[in-house]
């Protein structure tokens, strides 16, 4: 009888060390896969701020920029 009790007291206890080392493992993976699309977003927002500003950038420099410089031709000059 002793060793029914023992039994059922180390099955216990086993199975309350890996409910909770099963929920450890759980939480784990719930926050990496937090963790992941964090980054993703931010990942994506950062490439839309970079376009954003890339275009803001062309569009301000070709209305506001230097005017542009007359084309250079390459005509022969007379006696060389």
């Amino acid at each position: 009888m002793a060793f029914d009790d023992l039994h059922s007291d180390w099955a216990a206890w086993l199975d309350a060390e890996l409910a909770e080392a099963e929920a450890a493992a759980l939480r784990g993976h719930r926050r990496e896969r937090h963790r992941r699309r964090l980054l993703r977003s931010l990942a994506w927002a950062g490439a839309a701020a970079l376009a954003a500003g890339l275009g803001f950038g062309l569009v301000y420099t070709a209305q506001h920029g230097p005017a542009p410089r007359p084309a250079v031709t390459a005509s022969p000059t007379p006696g060389s």
